[in-house]
């Protein structure tokens, strides 16, 4: 797993933000599967930190998949 570094601006956080699991594509979910299998350990596809000022936000999308939530963060940013 990744440290908490924001997604949206690169702050590193402790405190405030968190982790938000977003849709999975059928390319994660066989990663996922992939990873599962052979024993890895990393980072999860459609998991991403965001600090407290991008938090809020991103969680209200996070019916989208990463790169759709991405694209509207970084909009709006």
């Amino acid at each position: 797993m990744r440290p908490p570094i924001c997604a949206i601006c690169d702050k590193h956080f402790f405190n405030e933000g968190g982790l938000v699991q977003f849709a999975l594509t059928e390319k994660d979910e066989e990663t996922i599967k992939i990873m599962e299998e052979k024993g890895y350990i990393g980072h999860p596809p459609g998991l991403e930190w965001f600090c407290g000022e991008h938090y809020e936000k991103a969680k209200s999308l996070s019916n989208l998949t990463l790169a759709e939530a991405m694209k509207i963060l970084k909009e709006n940013a």
